[in-house]
Order: structure tokens, then sequence, then C-alpha cells
């Protein structure tokens, strides 16, 4: 039964969407799969690549640490991500980035030869990987974008913005007219207050490392927005009482850097 849950979580992971578990079982039974413990690193800087990790349980932090032990979160994967797969085939196959884990973590371990096999086998494995790899630098060129943000607030308020709009992908139901109006997303906009509040995915101490700052920075940043009407904080949860307010911050950020 365990082995079935494990098995699941694969099947079930953005690599495998679409295909039917007993169209490759023989080649689930011969993963290998792994328990790590918080704080455990899973692979370092310069290690040899031999195998993609898919995560069937916990977090891990994409780190890039520097010569003098400083850091910066790259990336946070979680349940049905996986890492490797753009290093593996790689003819420099060595990890660029150190892996650690954010709490206990369950992966399991796919080698280049099974994975080649089930790529041949089940055509939608190779689409869905092609796929998740394109997604992946669009991701990095967004993480280029908010690092190179010069200020906190401005590194802050991308971060926000994002969230926001991974949060309100679907904006039909709202009229365009509410959308371009210069209210909208401020504190008596009609648009409700739910759908301005966006989650932090993460503790406020792991978004700080996202974001590259120190914790105490990225909470006083918090309380400064709050203090200038832009956001409320409550825990995770925030709300952007001035969402134009806030893209505004990015574009003069992105305006100087260009």
């Amino acid at each position: 039964m365990r082995q079935d849950c494990t098995y699941r979580a694969l099947c079930e992971s953005d690599l495998f969407r679409g295909v039917n578990c007993s169209d490759f079982g023989d080649f689930c039974s011969i993963t290998r799969p792994r328990t790590f413990e918080k704080g455990e690193i899973i692979a370092k800087e310069g290690d040899v690549c031999n195998a993609i990790g898919i995560i069937s349980e916990g977090q891990i932090a994409v780190q890039k640490i520097s010569t003098s032990g400083e850091f910066a979160t790259l990336a946070l994967l979680s349940e049905g991500d996986f890492f490797g797969a753009d290093i593996i085939y790689s003819s420099n196959n060595t990890y660029q980035t150190t892996l650690e884990t954010m709490k206990t973590c369950k992966v399991r371990f796919i080698s280049k030869d099974v994975m080649n096999k089930i790529m041949d086998q089940c055509p939608t494995v190779k689409d869905n990987f092609l796929r998740i790899l394109s997604d992946r630098v669009s991701f990095q060129n967004r993480r280029i974008e908010l690092l190179s943000q010069k200020t906190l607030r401005e590194k802050v308020a991308y971060y926000l913005i994002e969230l926001y709009n991974q949060t309100n992908k679907d904006l039909d139901s709202i009229p365009e007219t509410c959308r371009k109006c210069d209210m909208f997303g401020k504190e008596n906009c009609k648009y409700p207050s739910e759908a301005r509040t966006v989650e932090l995915p993460v503790s406020k101490e792991i978004a700080a490392k996202y974001l590259a700052m120190p914790r105490p920075s990225f909470s006083r940043e918090l309380i400064s927005m709050e203090k200038d009407g832009l956001i409320k904080v409550n825990g995770r949860r925030i709300t952007l009482c001035d969402v134009a307010k806030l893209e505004t911050e990015i574009v003069e950020g992105l305006s100087a850097n260009n």
C-alpha cells in the first residue's frame, strides 16, 4: 500500500500528468526512494547529477551560496515538483545550486536511462518534460527581473504583484472598466478585498531568503509599506490596498535598471 501511494504521487506530478500509472508501472518499481530530514542537503553545488528527483512529500529550497557563505533562495520546490532535469542531459551535468530541505522530504530518483525509456514509451511524458523546462526558463526570467530591483521595496512590491497575478489569473469576471479605473485595487474600491488578498506560500523567513534579503529587513519593509497605505498585513495574508501604486513601484524599478 505504501508503494502504491508513492507511485500515485509520481503519477500526479506535473511530469507524469495525463499518463496512466499502469503504462509505466514497471519503471516506477525501479525508481529509488529516499527520505531526507529537515535541513539536510540533498545536493550541493558541484555534485554530479545522475538522476531526476521527484518530490512526493515536503519542500526543498534551491539556493545559491557565495564564497563568503551568504546565500539566496532561487526557488522553492514542493510536492509534485522535480529537480535535476535541466542538468542531467547537460554536457556539464553538475549542480550549479545547492538543494536544502525546508521540512522532511520524500524523493524518488529516476536515472537517465530509465527516464529515456519512459519518454520513449510515453510521448505525453516527453511533452510534459519539455513544457516544464520551458516554464522554468520563463520563471528564471521573472526571477532575474525580481532580483534586478534595486531597493527592498521594489523587490517586495514585485513579489506581491506576482502573487496577486497568480491568485487572480482569471479576471474575466471583473468588468474591464473597473480594472482600468484609477481606484481599482485601492481601499475604497468596490472590487472585493478578498480578491486583493494574497497569502505568502511560505513563512516570512523563507520568503525573505527567496527575495535575497535578511528576515528583519523583509519584516521592516512590510511594516513600512503598511504605514504608507500600500498593504495590510495579517500574518501571512497580505491585502494589497493600492495595486496600481505597487505596480508603479515595479515599473520605476525596472526603468531605473535599464
